[in-house]
């Protein structure tokens, strides 16, 4: 591209048809040029200025060689890679997509344009003019396109590393952003990401067929969250979805998380939004507006750090909403609990103080009186135990003893209570003591506050029958089983036994478990549970190390 010689320029536009003509034009253009050469070509551009020994290339290197500043815009691919790489010599070379047409400005003062480019071969018709308004706009677009590519090194490497290029698309049309984005999902290989612009956008995706596409993403290795919005029916969604699929992980959020923006993030490399216009829409395509593609992953990762981010505050919400409402459990609880054994505390208690009761009455009465103090006291230290625990202050004062000789005296214990207060029970204690003596170093005050809550469950729940009570040594471990003939687990409990408040009785406070799986794990042990497989009752289990043979 050339200034034409002071003698020669006049302000005109012409077009060329003759390929020799094309070619000398071009050469002597090429040869006039005194400081820059912009050029912008399809993918077919290139080929023609490295032909060896051609005019054309051999004006390109001169002009380099002269100091003319060339810069070259293109669409580098796999098939003219090559050519681009010859060109590099001899001029700045950047990257654009999808480049159509051909033109070039020189010296800022002359214009030519081809509408195609054969490769290896002039064009078959060149435009050329030296109107200065026309050369202009053409140089401003040629700038707005230079900045707006990438280096061709840059291009290069993610040719050769398999790298597709970096975009950033705004899509109008509702069906062609749906179909992307299905087509995305459908590529997942690792994550799908996405949140909902409202509940109700949710219910439009489902009825969509979206549920199928997060299946298939699953099938295929990909993890798959979602963040809706709380609104109505969500939850009941949210549970027929998981019916079907039931890997998929879903938090309902705050209605406040509520947008105009449904987001969507693939693998941290593919990333689209959606505006939405009007959830009422049944009609995806119209409850849909502008959509945004990019494949950047500097804006995929940001976007799913985003997407972290509002997670963990959802997870904190729901652990701030589950707190409340344990302190509030254990608030009715409790109340309940200490109300029951203060009540026939203070009854009897003015009944002995007013009345010439017979001695036998009072010993009853006494009797009533303890049972429900000693019940009080067991409530009042299993809150300083919750406490403890929750402050991770509980201490242990370990000892070492015969765990045989602590089981049984634990037994006997317990079976002169069930006696004093269960006269009439068909229940039997059995202790199966093993062989040899079982040597532990434990709190030992503690490890009895288990087996004793734990026998207390098991003839809580057991009618008739046995209760068995036994003990292993395996690997450095010593085992307490115990068994019971009574009603078993409830299956609905079972995962959450020995969390807070879990329980399916009318009286404890469902601390017991907890407390005591705290217990064993700070002895470096573990508690467990199951129902039995004759179907007739459970056996709960725990292990504490052991020394010794």
């Amino acid at each position: 591209m050339t200034e034409p010689t002071n003698e020669s320029f006049i302000e005109k536009t012409e077009v060329l048809y003759n390929p020799d003509e094309i070619v000398r034009r071009t050469v002597e253009q090429c040869n006039n040029l005194k400081s820059t050469m912009d050029s912008c070509t399809d993918l077919n551009g290139p080929s023609m200025l490295v032909i060896p020994n051609h005019p054309v290339t051999n004006a390109c290197i001169n002009m380099k060689n002269r100091g003319v500043k060339i810069r070259f815009i293109t669409e580098i691919t796999k098939d003219n890679i090559k050519y681009c790489r010859q060109l590099m010599k001899i001029a700045e070379i950047r990257h654009l997509d999808d480049v159509k047409g051909n033109f070039g400005v020189g010296d800022k003062r002359v214009y030519q344009a081809g509408a195609t480019a054969n490769k290896s071969a002039p064009p078959p018709e060149l435009i050329v003019s030296t109107v200065k308004a026309i050369v202009d706009q053409q140089q401003y677009f040629f700038d707005m396109l230079w900045y707006k590519a990438i280096p061709a090194e840059q291009r290069i490497k993610q040719i050769e590393e398999g790298i597709e290029p970096s975009k950033t698309e705004i899509i109008q049309d509702t069906k062609e952003s749906i179909s992307r984005a299905n087509n995305i999902i459908k590529s997942a290989k690792e994550q799908v990401l996405m949140i909902w612009a409202t509940s109700k956008t949710f219910v439009i995706g489902m009825n969509a067929g979206v549920g199928k596409l997060y299946s298939d993403a699953i099938r295929n290795g990909a993890i798959v969250k979602l963040l809706i919005p709380y609104g109505d029916n969500v939850e009941t969604l949210v549970k027929d979805l998981k019916m079907v699929v039931p890997e998929i992980d879903i938090k309902i959020a705050d209605k406040s998380l509520e947008t105009k923006i449904t987001i969507l993030i693939v693998d941290r490399r593919e990333v689209m939004t959606w505006e939405l216009r009007d959830d009422e829409i049944q009609n995806p395509y119209e409850a849909g507006g502008l959509a945004t593609y990019s494949n950047n992953k500097s804006i995929a990762s940001s976007y799913a750090t985003i997407f972290e981010t509002f997670w963990r505050q959802t997870e904190l919400y729901e652990q701030s909403q589950n707190f409340i409402k344990m302190q509030n459990d254990f608030v009715n609880i409790a109340a309940h609990e200490l109300r029951t054994p203060i009540q026939p505390i203070l009854g009897l208690s003015g009944l002995l103080t007013r009345s010439n009761l017979p001695k036998e009455k009072e010993r009853e009465m006494l009797d009533i009186i303890a049972r429900n103090a000693k019940r009080l006291l067991r409530l009042t230290e299993d809150i300083l135990d919750i406490t403890r625990i929750e402050s991770k202050s509980l201490e242990l004062k370990k000892e070492q003893f015969s765990l045989n000789e602590m089981l049984r005296n634990a037994i006997s214990d317990y079976q002169n209570q069930l006696s004093k207060e269960h006269k009439d029970t068909n229940l039997n204690l059995e202790y199966i003591e093993p062989k040899n003596d079982i040597l532990v170093e434990a709190d030992k005050g503690r490890i009895n506050q288990i087996v004793s809550n734990l026998l207390s469950n098991a003839v809580k729940f057991t009618d008739q029958g046995k209760v068995s009570v036994m003990a292993i040594r395996n690997n450095h471990k010593a085992i307490v089983s115990i068994k019971d003939t009574g009603y078993g687990i409830d299956p609905e409990i079972l995962p959450r036994l020995f969390t807070k408040f879990t329980t399916k009785s009318t009286t404890g406070t469902g601390l017991g478990l907890y407390i005591s799986k705290n217990i064993i794990e700070s002895h470096g042990g573990r508690i467990w549970a199951e129902n039995n497989t004759d179907a007739k009752g459970a056996t709960f289990h725990f292990s504490i190390p052991s020394y010794g043979r």
